[in-house]
């Protein structure tokens, strides 16, 4: 059982962004003391959801104040990049960290961060399938050329340096439609997954089909790092943990804006389907429905009992807790890290022996 923080990078307005920027690094260090194994960084463009436009300059910095935790992208829009040069800076922060770099890798979902890139959203899976076959072959340390309906590469090229991590570093998928679950299963990858967008039974159900996949190919996701992403609050009490709720319901309100079919949003192009059909849903969130659904805020008894059930009903082998939301101030969000290292890390990993006794 393994546990990484997850930042977004938000722009609640409370504090300097720069602020925002040298905070996380802190926590990031001190993470890396209450022993969290990894870090990941989402790419977003254009909006204060999200001011981390390229998690591979970021990681870089991470690999230079951190020695042991794993640094992951989640994830990297592959339509937004030429993939020579992604592959690049990711054999790079490989190099820079000493072996550290995972790559989440996914096809990107906001309409306005497609709309700022020029980027038709309907390619968004043909260039995602298109860019990760460059991608890969570039990080392998082949020479190749390539002809491809997005990208030629017509004389044979390779890149340097060459990753540290054989044949390449690990790669996991964001995933929400069955279709990802599918691409995921074929390719024989890790998956991102989040509570966010649908229900945990609707999660849960697709996870399955993507093992059935996987078994009926000869992969074992079983002995894959399967990471589930959830916002995570760890208070001494459960209700001080709440009056933390504010801070999520902000950021699914702003969420709301920025979704396929958001108002005054084009209607979201085919393969968007598995998004909330009416992103208003979202911005009608209430204080109630994230304490209820969608997080892990409480008292560490609490927060326990409901990543159990990730466990036990998703599948869930890690978790990416995303501990700084919206504006939580960061004193709170430190001694949400070690209440939750000291609390719940053990019962967690406890829970995981009994698991593994009964299978």
């Amino acid at each position: 059982m393994k546990f990484g923080l997850f930042y977004l990078f938000s722009d609640f307005g409370n504090i300097p962004q720069r602020q925002l920027f040298n905070e996380v690094l802190e926590e990031i260090e001190y993470g890396e003391e209450l022993g969290f194994d990894s870090v990941w960084l989402p790419e977003h463009h254009f909006a204060i959801y999200g001011m981390l436009g390229n998690p591979m300059t970021l990681a870089a910095a991470i690999s230079q104040r951190t020695r042991t935790m794993k640094i992951g992208t989640a994830i990297m829009v592959l339509p937004f990049h030429h993939p020579l040069r992604l592959a690049e800076d990711a054999a790079l922060v490989d190099n820079l960290s000493d072996g550290r770099l995972l790559l989440g890798l996914g096809r990107g979902y906001q309409p306005p961060e497609f709309s700022g890139f020029g980027v038709a959203q309907h390619n968004s899976r043909a260039m995602f399938l298109e860019s990760f076959d460059i991608f890969k072959k570039a990080l392998s340390g082949e020479k190749f050329t390539y002809k491809g309906n997005f990208w030629t590469i017509d004389e044979p090229t390779e890149i340097f340096p060459k990753p540290i991590q054989k044949p390449h570093p690990p790669f996991y998928m964001a995933a929400i439609s069955p279709a990802s679950y599918d691409i995921a299963a074929r390719m024989n990858f890790s998956l991102l997954r989040s509570p966010q967008f649908t229900d945990l039974g609707t999660v849960s159900a697709a996870y399955q089909g993507y093992v059935d996949k996987m078994h009926e190919l000869g992969h074992y996701p079983e002995m894959l790092d399967q990471p589930f992403s959830v916002r995570t609050y760890v208070a001494p009490t459960d209700e001080e943990a709440k009056e933390a709720a504010p801070h999520a319901v902000w950021f699914y309100h702003l969420l709301a804006t920025l979704l396929p079919g958001a108002p005054g949003k084009p209607t979201p192009p085919a393969g968007y389907e598995s998004y909330p059909r009416d992103p208003r849903v979202l911005a009608r969130v209430t204080e109630d429905d994230v304490w209820e659904k969608g997080t892990c805020f409480g008292s560490p008894e609490r927060v326990t009992e409901l990543m159990k059930g990730y466990m036990r009903e998703a599948g869930a082998t890690s978790f990416m807790t995303q501990m700084r939301i919206g504006g939580l101030e960061h004193k709170k969000v430190m001694r949400s890290m070690e209440l939750f290292a000291r609390d719940v890390m053990p019962e967690l990993r406890k829970e995981e022996e009994k698991m593994a006794v009964l299978v």
